[in-house]
């Protein structure tokens, strides 16, 4: 039976896919630029004897396995950029590059991945179906996996469930939080550019146009906080409001062009149909208030990306490993936090689970959290992810 040799497998990986995460860990690239990063990890997958695809969306890798029968097709996930912080940790696999860290776990999600592939090869006969391990990039810009679905890895993988893992420094080393339903929120980043009507057209009153922005803004506050109400939680903010009233030249105005303004806005919510309402409404309004005016709208995207929810039946077959490997008292839930991640883009096509694995070690001093020169993790964590990811697996391609 795979299940009961899984832990005895993982104890003899452990050293390999520590020491990868060490290598990563030395050389850590940016957004989009993990070209070193993402051979050594195609190479990692080929010696297991998968099929390998890499360059998509960029730097982004795709292996597949295939089990010893027909079945679903269950995608995991690791991203593996870093950041463009100092390391200050001063281990012997600290970082050789100045500025250059993986100050956010992404080496530990790499090296995990890679730990559960040379699991889960051992155990071929039992799977039915295909894994498609994918690594991706720029997650911490929140850019590659819409790049990467864009390049068709969705239509590459048709996979039907996900997994994914995040570190969690504000958790122990042998605790994980597994839960199903949202756990990060959305992320949107919206800016209404307004051009009013033409000089021409409103000499008689050239000062009317000026305040659109400013009631806008009031009265989308309104909209969201009444959408809001009943449910759950939203955060909703203006960043910047910019306004130029032009006015004909001839009238003493500063340019002889139209009004302007450009409202930069910010939505956060744990609910996406809650998200994709409120989004249309927003524009909705946007529209009746500008065309009021008889002046035109225009919306420019920078993120759109829904929230990480997570699905209650991948959900549950993470929760039965977990409780196989460190117990159900180790198993947190009731956590979310208004963080974002690109792996939501995946997960809104593709059900999954994302799950974050405890890696603070107080008696051993490693307690820095995400995106500081400081941070490290408990590596003692790493074999416990590769288990519980591993056996989930097994269980959801039975």
């Amino acid at each position: 039976m795979a299940g009961p040799s899984i832990a005895s497998d993982v104890r003899a990986l452990a050293p390999g896919f520590i020491t990868l995460r060490r290598q990563l860990h030395r050389h850590p690239e940016l957004a989009f630029e993990e070209v070193w990063t993402a051979g050594i990890l195609a190479g990692q997958m080929r010696v297991l004897g998968l099929e390998v695809k890499e360059g998509i969306g960029g730097t982004g890798v795709l292996a597949m396995l295939d089990g010893a029968h027909p079945g679903k097709t269950l995608l995991i996930r690791a991203d593996m950029d870093a950041l463009p912080i100092a390391d200050t940790t001063g281990t012997a696999y600290a970082s050789k590059l100045e500025n250059r860290n993986h100050a956010c776990g992404h080496d530990v999600h790499a090296a995990l991945v890679t730990g559960v592939a040379q699991v889960l090869v051992r155990h071929r006969d039992c799977i039915a179906g295909r894994v498609a391990f994918v690594f991706q990039p720029a997650d911490e810009p929140m850019r590659g996996a819409k790049r990467m679905i864009e390049a068709g890895l969705l239509e590459r993988t048709k996979a039907e469930m996900s997994l994914s893992v995040h570190v969690l420094p504000m958790a122990h080393t042998g605790q994980v939080v597994i839960q199903p339903g949202p756990l990060w929120a959305s992320r949107d980043e919206l800016t209404l550019r307004i051009t009013g009507p033409s000089p021409s057209r409103v000499a008689a009153r050239p000062f009317d146009f000026a305040p659109l922005a400013a009631h806008l803004t009031t009265s989308l506050y309104e909209l969201v906080e009444r959408e809001s109400w009943f449910s759950g939680h939203v955060t909703f903010r203006v960043r910047s409001l910019h306004a130029e009233q032009a006015g004909p030249a001839w009238l003493g105005g500063p340019r002889g062009g139209p009004d302007q303004a450009a409202i930069e806005l910010n939505l956060a919510v744990f609910d996406n149909p809650l998200r994709a309402r409120l989004l249309t409404q927003i524009e909705e309004l946007s529209r009746r208030f500008v065309g009021a005016a008889g002046g035109t709208l225009h919306i420019d995207t920078d993120y759109a990306l829904p929230a990480v929810v997570n699905d209650h039946q991948v959900t549950g077959a993470l929760q039965r490993a977990a409780e196989a490997v460190v117990g159900q008292s180790n198993i947190l839930s009731g956590w979310r936090h208004p963080f974002s991640d690109d792996v939501g883009l995946l997960m809104a096509a593709v059900p999954g689970c994302l799950m974050l694995l405890g890696t603070a070690n107080p008696a051993k001093g490693i307690t820095e959290s995400w995106h500081r020169p400081g941070f490290d993790i408990d590596e003692d964590a790493l074999p416990l992810g590769v288990e519980i990811i591993a056996r989930a697996a097994l269980d959801l391609l039975p």
